[in-house]
């Protein structure tokens, strides 16, 4: 039976609800989420290569952002000998509202910022097992640091448009035969410093 096709509806999508934001705790939904929005639509034995985790270890993981509403069933397609579900993301970006009121929602962030440090290391540690890749000069594809800095309000509100430059290079991106996919990671997090 052909499901209806589903299109990405919108650029971005922001979750407010704590029970949906939960969802999202696990490095590997966020790495699921994270492949159908890149590939915008595809199966699970391509978001299996995306990954590098096993189709049948990730269909729980579907089925629990497909019940989140954070990805669509879309057509099915004929995939050799057998038919394929093909999955769209809710859209392009997903982001979480935080209202540091709620401890709930706290509790969910702290929970998040571990599951997408995880993920990091995991993207970090794949890419620099790759022969490909490429570590220095302008066309990098593979970096990591951290550095720590004493910032005022310009710096900080110059930071912060950077970030959003680099989040909007990143959503109007579409996969093309002339384009490689990577994967950017930013943390921003004041040093709270006990006296």
């Amino acid at each position: 039976m052909m499901s209806q096709v589903c299109k990405v509806i919108k650029n971005e999508h922001v979750i407010s609800a704590p029970k949906d934001m939960w969802v999202l705790a696990s490095p590997v939904r966020m790495e699921v989420l994270n492949a159908v929005c890149a590939l915008e639509e595809c199966s699970a034995g391509e978001i299996a290569t995306f990954t590098g985790r096993s189709r049948t270890s990730l269909y729980p993981h579907i089925e629990q952002l497909i019940k989140a509403g954070l990805i669509l069933e879309g057509e099915v397609r004929l995939a050799g000998k057998r038919y394929e579900q093909l999955y769209h993301p809710i859209a392009r970006t997903i982001r979480i509202k935080h209202n540091p009121k709620d401890p709930e929602v706290v509790a969910y962030h702290q929970a998040h910022g571990k599951a997408a440090g995880r993920m990091m290391t995991r993207l970090h540690e794949r890419a620099i097992d790759d022969p490909k890749a490429v570590v220095r000069g302008p066309l990098r594809d593979t970096y990591l640091g951290i550095i720590s800095a004493w910032v005022n309000d310009d710096s900080l509100e110059e930071i912060n448009e950077l970030v959003g430059r680099i989040w909007e290079i990143c959503r109007n991106s579409h996969p093309s035969d002339d384009k490689r996919l990577v994967n950017i990671g930013i943390m921003l997090a004041p040093n709270r410093r006990k006296d």
